[in-house]
């Protein structure tokens, strides 16, 4: 019973000290993709960066999540994120990097850690941030889409309309010698914003429903792309292939389903499919690939694993 006392009297003392010290955390983009910090639910950079230090850290431990500007990039999570010090728990100044595995795939990793005094100065182009509790706006992308129409007229009589930088002009042309067909073709650029994107809640996105509103594959890209991941030799390779494909495009439901069929064992074909739920563009048809199973108990454990 004593020493049971003593333990607890020990613990609530390392608790306290902890709680009187400050924790500091710095990220930072190995490739240079600027990216948004999410802690415990609440983003901490207002604006996208690829080196961010977050200070006033009072836990030992943060769920954390990387949103990517390039709303191509998957978002990156890792359920707990240590900043102090395991084998005494005392604050530092922890160092964790983004980078690409063998796969080609974004993780977290640690980099390095000091005490919070031998912390070296912070360069200037590195933002500071003191630890935020407070939600921050929602995160907006916008979408460019370039639409073009077509105004024939036959006969004499033409009338042609245009826009250009906004200002509009019409042409008539009265020429009894033109007898045929004149077409007029314009451009215009209409801008949409997209739907936000936040740190405490998944964002949706207008159609396609998912890969962040962007578009799957054109067809001869996909026929490349398949080809590329038939013509090799090894089931590894063929999966590392296929990721590499998906790390920066989107594909469709059906599209994921005839890339699960170039792979030659269950398992190939399972990993792919999870991995690839997030980069599909119509997730509400993604039971499609599961005719791509030989066998029940793998559709099962792809539905455990993307169920929301």
């Amino acid at each position: 019973m004593k020493k049971t006392n003593t333990f607890i009297v020990l613990l609530f003392l390392g608790t306290v000290a902890f709680a009187q010290a400050t924790s500091n955390l710095v990220v930072f983009s190995e490739d240079g993709n600027k990216f948004y910090l999410i802690l415990n639910g609440i983003r901490q950079n207002e604006k996208a960066q690829t080196n961010v230090k977050i200070m006033d850290l009072n836990q030992p431990y943060y769920t954390t999540k990387i949103i990517f500007e390039d709303n191509t990039i998957p978002d990156l999570d890792k359920k707990i994120l240590s900043v102090v010090d395991a084998s005494t728990s005392s604050p530092q100044e922890v160092t964790y990097k983004i980078k690409k595995d063998k796969n080609g795939l974004n993780i977290l990793r640690f980099f390095s850690m000091v005490p919070i005094a031998q912390a070296a100065p912070v360069p200037s182009n590195v933002e500071v941030i003191r630890y935020n509790t407070v939600p921050l706006s929602p995160i907006t992308t916008s979408v460019t889409v370039n639409e073009t129409t077509t105004t024939t007229s036959t006969g004499a009589n033409v009338s042609v309309g245009s826009n250009i930088g906004g200002v509009g002009i019409n042409v008539t042309i009265n020429d009894p010698l033109l007898n045929g067909t004149v077409t007029h073709t314009s451009s215009t650029t209409t801008t949409t914003t997209s739907a936000s994107r936040s740190g405490s809640t998944n964002y949706s996105d207008p159609a396609p429903t998912g890969c962040s509103g962007a578009y799957a594959m054109s067809s001869t890209n996909f026929s490349s792309a398949k080809s590329s991941i038939s013509g090799q030799s090894f089931e590894d390779t063929k999966l590392s292939t296929a990721r590499q494909i998906i790390s920066s495009n989107c594909l469709t439901a059906d599209q994921i389903k005839q890339v699960m069929l170039l792979f030659s064992f269950e398992d190939s074909r399972l990993t792919f499919a999870k991995e690839a739920h997030e980069k599909c563009v119509d997730k509400n048809n993604y039971f499609k690939v599961n005719d791509a199973f030989s066998f029940s108990s793998s559709v099962e454990d792809l539905n455990k694993s993307i169920a929301p």
